[in-house]
């Protein structure tokens, strides 16, 4: 069962998160924010976290993927490239391709929109951890906060919640991933590639 939800997930940009017992699933873009904090909302006396960018090795700038097309018998077809020259400049020139199999979606645009949207939010390097007040209890996995911070450079910056660990004293520890809708916009006039069905 956990591989079928996990290809159905994939399916729809979807996430899961066990929420003391309960099964919680986002699909798609990002939330509105669930809270607006500052600086000010962090403990201070616990240890604070910043991962800004991964390693070369868990980085990629395009996208490779195969599924099953209806139009040719349901055998796996490969989908146009997912090409970003501006994140290939970024990345010193390098093409880093990830391959994915979308054996549960069908639809040759459904495919190309999920590869864009992967390949842009896994630009996201951010990555925070950090103990907020007992005032976050309220808040759950894949909440998405808007964070200022001088500190950082933040302006109402939007972060998905990754995890939470509900502390002894009631503080809550959290681990907070860059996000952005515009992630998972599409304009077809641009952003569709032509494909083609071989007999």
């Amino acid at each position: 069962p956990v591989d079928v939800i996990n290809e159905l997930l994939k399916g729809c940009n979807g996430r899961i998160a066990e929420i003391g017992g309960v099964y919680k699933i986002h699909v798609g873009a990002p939330a509105l924010p669930a809270a607006y904090i500052t600086d000010d909302e962090f403990v201070v006396t616990e240890e604070q976290e910043y991962e800004p960018f991964p390693g070369l090795e868990a980085t990629f700038n395009g996208a490779t993927a195969s599924y099953p097309d209806p139009e040719a018998g349901w055998e796996m077809k490969d989908a146009p490239q997912r090409l970003f020259p501006d994140l290939e400049a970024e990345d010193d020139g390098r093409r880093l391709l990830a391959g994915f199999q979308f054996s549960a979606v069908p639809y040759p645009l459904q495919v190309q929109r999920l590869m864009a949207s992967m390949v842009l939010d896994a630009r996201r390097f951010r990555k925070h951890r950090g103990t907020l007040g007992p005032w976050a209890f309220a808040l759950e996995p894949m909440d998405t906060i808007a964070w200022t911070s001088t500190r950082e450079g933040y302006a109402s910056k939007l972060f998905q919640l990754a995890s939470m660990d509900d502390q002894v004293n009631a503080n809550q520890g959290v681990a907070l991933t860059e996000t952005d809708p515009s992630d998972f916009d599409w304009t077809a006039a641009t952003d569709e590639l032509p494909w083609s069905v071989g007999p």
